[in-house]
């Protein structure tokens, strides 16, 4: 039988950023359709048999192109998921523009990740096409279920990565992943002072004063998972060519 660490529900369909650095753009996930108005989703009796039969808990939903609480039907999928699957667990991947609008619906997953490039308003809207930066403050206030930040690492924010960390953890934020772009093997100097305090799918975690930083590479992860896309095809397939997933 097959190991898998965790699985996805990817959606597809228009987003509410314009993220430069999206994997969205590559040209075979354009070719995804959009699932964002669809319930029950196309594949999802295959996928929960899966996830039963292979004693998969561990769920994040997240998006190819797009941001998984503009599926219309969140508050279903997730009843749904909770009553088929014993022991589910169901964690967010988000850019967060929703996450107080919706915070009832946000504050039933489990957890949280919310992507955050920056804190500054220039960058911000140089990653996200966005002129107002996210008011993280504003949504660790009212969420109550734990929350990491990942950030992608870019030539534009990579000075402000210091910042980032310190605001987070003065936030009351204890995770945040740090994640390289899909082909980029620039080599960032990140934390040369510090050693890692483990590995995660080959990706090294640091604790920076008691803040758990992971660096993800894509190209060079190591974790298995099981994937239900947009056109209703599972796969255990782990490219970024159809999944930028990143969790741990």
């Amino acid at each position: 039988m097959k190991s898998y660490t965790f699985a996805n529900i990817l959606f597809s369909g228009r987003c509410n950023l314009r993220c430069s650095y999206c994997i969205g753009h590559n040209q075979a996930l354009q070719t995804m359709p959009e699932n964002l108005h669809i319930f029950p989703l196309k594949g999802l009796d295959r996928f929960v048999e899966q996830l039963r039969e292979h004693g998969i808990t561990q769920i994040s939903l997240t998006g190819t192109n797009t941001d998984p609480q503009l599926y219309a039907y969140e508050p279903e999928l997730l009843a749904t998921l909770r009553e088929r699957i014993p022991d589910v667990k169901i964690a967010l991947h988000t850019n967060g523009l929703l996450a107080l609008h919706k915070i009832e619906v946000f504050n039933q997953y489990d957890r949280a990740t919310i992507s955050l490039p920056s804190f500054q308003p220039g960058t911000y809207r140089q990653l996200t096409g966005r002129s107002q930066v996210l008011d993280l403050a504003a949504i660790v206030q009212v969420s109550t279920i734990p929350l990491k930040i990942s950030t992608i690492i870019t030539e534009h924010n990579i000075n402000e990565i210091p910042e980032i960390v310190s605001r987070c953890r003065d936030l009351g934020i204890s995770r945040i992943v740090l994640r390289k772009q899909y082909g980029d093997t620039r080599n960032w100097p990140l934390f040369p002072q510090y050693k890692p305090i483990r590995f995660f799918g080959g990706n090294p975690v640091y604790d920076l004063d008691g803040m758990e930083v992971t660096i993800w590479d894509f190209s060079r992860s190591a974790v298995r998972c099981l994937n239900l896309f947009s056109d209703g095809s599972v796969s255990a397939e782990y490219q970024l060519t159809r999944s930028h997933i990143e969790y741990n």
